[in-house]
């Protein structure tokens, strides 16, 4: 099993980009509660995933208009776990809130189908820009994550829900690592 900081990860993916973007940078506010959990994950696919998508999404950002990056603990989604057919202990939601062109959804099942998995799924909402994705590995039918995709007027805003079987504290809560 894997252990990922999101708080990690995502800082350093933020860091990355600004470092390599050239000309206007957008502005990006991040949200990372100080007690998120370490995620286990079965491999390394999901690391390289979040990696991928959030710069991907950086890069696609108008670069005149804010990002927002979010990370939160999710309690029980009983609606959803029911339609994907998990029960997790809870769930990690990522989100991906700015402004650029709508071609996320494509390039999301593209890096996903680069780390071996498949799209189960794609639902629409009758009346509604909102579409669900679930995902799982090829060959196999969990772990699962959730990918919700939604652009309405301008703003595009994705979520990535991460299904969590089990509760890691982060050695940073357990007075276990001391910060450089």
């Amino acid at each position: 099993m894997e252990q990922i900081d999101l708080g990690e990860l995502v800082e350093g993916v933020v860091v990355k980009f600004s470092q390599n973007r050239m000309g206007i940078k957008p502005t990006v506010f991040v949200l990372i509660p100080p007690n998120l959990p370490l995620t286990l994950w079965h491999d390394s696919s999901l690391e390289k995933f979040l990696k991928v998508l959030l710069y991907d999404a950086l890069l696609m950002n108008n670069p005149e208009r804010p990002i927002r990056v979010a990370v939160h603990e999710r309690t029980r989604l009983k609606d959803l776990e029911g339609f994907v057919g998990v029960s997790p202990l809870y769930w990690i939601q990522l989100r991906i809130q700015g402004s650029g062109p709508g071609a996320m959804d494509n390039l999301v099942e593209e890096r996903f189908k680069e780390l071996g998995y498949r799209c189960e799924e794609w639902v629409g909402v009758e009346g509604s820009s909102a579409q669900l994705a679930i995902f799982s590995p090829a060959g196999k039918s969990e772990p699962k994550m959730v990918f919700c995709f939604d652009i309405n007027k301008t703003i595009q805003r994705c979520d990535l829900l991460i299904p969590v079987p089990e509760k890691m504290h982060h050695p940073d809560h357990l007075g276990l690592r001391k910060r450089s």
